[in-house]
């Protein structure tokens, strides 16, 4: 039966996304290694292991009103972790708005989820504080957040805190002109250099593209001094008109670079296992304005930059009714070419245009009339920033002649061998009628074909329902025992009809026996043949017990045990007991 129904579910899936599968042009492709990696046992995801969790402010000595960092890390998962609005400080330690991160470390054999929260303080007095000891819920489980002290001082003369630097190529833009911006990570102590992962932009209103990433070492100028730095820049669009403000975080992963990179001039790079520490940045403003509703923006499809348009090529400029023909257009400029959307073309009464897919800029013309002179304008504009206005770049009509298509009364087909050419005609009548039809209609459109489609969907409904009921019974199996028992009863009590009529006493005493033996059994659950009479009786009300129906039931398995006792004991007198027996069965069967 498990056969039958992992078959009918399969044929079920396969006419549901059979349409879905035939669609695809081209099956997924493995990359080089890929089966050899889906073969090697890849490590496990540590989620059994204790919690453990540390705080501390970075750096732990500051000046009043200079700027340090609160940090607790903790080795979970950040959707594990309920962690508190607010957080009590004391009152000379204003806790900014709190940046959170998670990173996964490998750890021996397995990997190890690690979260941070990051609050930026700048303490108002000298002194000694500290955020003491506080709870937090960690998947159901309390964990206990260590004390971090500081000490504010009136003279320091440590370093800064280490944080990113973040940097934007624009600060005045339009909603959709996108901009470059890169995070900087300078080298640490020694002019090592560290990778950062997990680089995140924190802001609303902003849409980040990490297909435009580039990650790279190099020497920058930071206040004056020559400084090895990681840097990393992307894409960032603006999908929101007002004042932004964001940020961004990484954490610091040693020399676990991911993806490709490029290094410039001499750097060091530190051995040994990564400590991953959560950085941020101070936030960056900009100024992201609205596109203006202007005349001139017709054909604009969102292009945003400064553009130029090669003249357009067309195949040919002679063609016939029905005859398609490429036009080739070039774009070019100095804005990002990979989010450039090519001109839709328009619905025309003579022209049938057909795009290429983006970003190709070709299309694909079909004259409909002989009487065109030209191929159809395609309206098109982008919006430069610079002016803050709409520039018209539409594809200009290319004049073109179009031949009416001719149909010739007979075609010559040539015989390559005779070197002869014969014209081809139709061939002959048939010299019988062929198969008859009652109607011209195609079956599709007829009545009954709607109630046979509909067939095969009413039968996987009726499969599906009996599907459930099946689960429902395998999850409820009492209910499947009383069935069978009430069915058994209903054979014994055949069974002891046929003994009375018959008179014969002591078969009816076994098959009394076996009845009120079957009706108890599922109570159990047992076997009815491994029960006896105090199970049986243990089932009847207390007065019952004790009563007529009690008595009935001892007397019947006295007597059907009596086949075991050494003195045979006469059951002659037990058809007498029928009516006693009836109802204290009736009394179980009630109960079954």
């Amino acid at each position: 039966m498990n056969i039958l129904l992992h078959s009918t579910r399969k044929i079920f899936w396969a006419l549901l996304l059979g349409p879905l599968v035939l669609r695809a042009q081209t099956p997924a492709q493995l990359p080089p290694g890929g089966l050899m990696q889906l073969q090697v046992a890849q490590p496990t995801v540590d989620v059994s292991s204790p919690v453990t969790a540390s705080a501390v402010f970075d750096p732990p000595v500051v000046r009043v009103g200079e700027k340090t960092f609160y940090r607790v890390t903790m080795d979970a998962a950040e959707s594990s972790i309920q962690w508190p609005e607010t957080i009590f400080a004391p009152s000379a330690l204003p806790l900014g708005k709190p940046a959170r991160g998670q990173i996964t470390q490998f750890l021996g054999n397995n990997f190890r989820s690690l979260t941070t929260f990051l609050y930026e303080v700048r303490p108002r007095a000298i002194g000694h504080f500290a955020v003491t000891n506080f709870p937090v819920i960690i998947s159901g489980r309390p964990v206990e957040i260590p004390l971090a002290g500081l000490e504010v001082v009136a003279e320091n003369a440590s370093a800064p805190p280490r944080q990113l630097l973040l940097e934007s190529s624009a600060t005045n833009i339009f909603v959709g002109q996108p901009f470059r911006v890169r995070v900087l990570l300078p080298a640490g102590n020694g002019n090592e250099i560290e990778a950062l992962r997990e680089i995140q932009y924190n802001g609303d209103g902003l849409l980040t593209d990490k297909t435009t990433m580039r990650q790279s070492i190099e020497v920058v100028n930071l206040g004056g001094q020559l400084k090895p730095v990681f840097l990393c820049e992307l894409t960032v669009t603006p999908i929101a008109a007002g004042p932004l403000t964001f940020f961004a975080q990484g954490y610091t992963a040693g020399r676990e670079f991911t993806g490709p990179i490029s290094i410039r001039g001499q750097v060091s790079i530190p051995g040994g296992p990564p400590k991953y520490v959560l950085l941020i940045s101070d936030p960056v403003a900009v100024q992201v304005h609205s596109l203006p509703p202007e005349s001139g923006r017709t054909g604009f499809t969102g292009t945003i930059g400064k553009f130029f348009l090669d003249p357009p090529q067309l195949s040919t400029n002679r063609m016939r009714v029905g005859q398609p023909v490429r036009l080739k257009v070039v774009f070019h400029g100095e804005g990002d070419l990979t989010r450039f959307v090519p001109p839709v073309p328009p619905r025309v009464h003579d022209w049938q245009i057909i795009a290429d897919k983006s970003p190709a800029t070709s299309y694909t013309l079909i004259p409909q009339t002989d009487e065109t002179r030209a191929t159809p304008a395609i309206p098109f504009s982008y919006f430069d920033p610079t002016t803050a206005k709409y520039v018209d770049l539409s594809i200009p009509p290319l004049p073109v002649t179009v031949f009416g298509e001719g149909l010739p009364v007979q075609v010559a087909v040539t015989d390559t061998e005779n070197k002869t050419a014969t014209p081809t005609k139709l061939s002959d009548l048939a010299s019988r009628p062929g198969k008859t039809v009652a109607s011209l209609q195609p079956l599709q459109l007829q009545g009954w074909f709607i109630g046979v489609q509909l067939l095969p969907v009413l039968g996987l409904l009726a499969l599906w329902q009996w599907d459930q009921w099946r689960r429902f019974l395998a999850a409820h199996p009492e209910i499947v025992r009383r069935r069978q028992a009430r069915r058994a009863l209903r054979r014994e009590k055949r069974a002891l009809a046929q003994a009375t009529a018959a008179g014969d006493a002591k078969q009816f005493v076994h098959l009394a026996a076996n009845a009120l033996k079957i009706a108890v059994a599922p109570h159990f659950p047992a076997h009815p043949q491994a029960l006896v009479c105090a199970e049986v009786l243990a089932h009847l009300d207390a007065t019952d017990q004790t009563g007529c129906a009690g008595e009935t039931v001892r007397k019947i398995f006295a007597a059907a045990d009596a086949q075991f006792a050494a003195n045979v004991v006469t059951t002659t007198n037990c058809l007498e007991w029928k009516a006693d027996f009836d109802a204290a069965l009736q009394k179980l069967e009630e109960k079954l």
